[in-house]
């Protein structure tokens, strides 16, 4: 949140240099830049939002890990695949180390993989903790946190939990060379499962 209140304070004073000073020769750069800073401010203040709800989030399916210390978001398939169609849309032969044709290339696979993604329920959610790899993989041996989630595969960094046709996969590693551990959950339901009807 707070990027996002310096990206604002920064845009409010880009804002009065491109439309409340006197004109000169910066006044359309300003203009340029109040606009930049507004949509990365929106940017920054919706990865806010989320990694405020990723706790919440991950809590529906199992008991996240305890001693939390920080919360990354991580972008759904979709939003990935979004992404990466406007950069197909990007004009120019050459803009981003590549042509206009492989970017949409890559446009069409990742949103063929975000729809096999959005099929299956994928998400997933960065948390890192106080805690050691070894208390992390203890925590979730106890069945309490797993709430019905069965151990499947325990094999550091993995650990492979199932219930039904969900699967949830947690990779813990250590957060080298600061202290602590990073928890990695990436949720989807099995193949085998067919769709829901609409």
């Amino acid at each position: 949140m707070t990027l996002t209140l310096f990206l604002l304070a920064l845009a409010a004073v880009f804002f009065w240099a491109g439309f409340m000073r006197p004109p000169d020769s910066w006044q359309h750069r300003s203009q340029a830049a109040f606009v930049v800073l507004l949509a990365l401010a929106g940017l920054a203040g919706y990865f806010a939002w989320r990694e405020a709800r990723t706790v919440g989030e991950l809590a529906e399916l199992v008991d996240p890990v305890p001693e939390i210390t920080d919360v990354t978001y991580v972008p759904s398939a979709a939003e990935v695949a979004a992404i990466s169609q406007f950069l197909a849309s990007v004009p120019g032969e050459r803009r981003l180390g590549t042509t206009q044709g492989q970017r949409r290339d890559l446009a069409q696979r990742t949103e063929a993989a975000a729809g096999e993604a959005e099929r299956r329920g994928a998400r997933q959610w960065l948390l890192k903790t106080a805690l050691s790899p070894d208390s992390v993989a203890a925590f979730y041996r106890h069945a309490a946190p797993r709430r019905g989630w069965t151990v499947e595969t325990d094999d550091a960094p993995w650990l492979l939990l199932a219930r039904g046709d969900e699967r949830l996969v947690l990779f813990v590693t250590d957060d080298f060379p600061r202290p602590g551990t990073k928890v990695l959950y990436g949720y989807a339901i099995s193949r085998s499962r067919k769709p829901h009807p609409p």
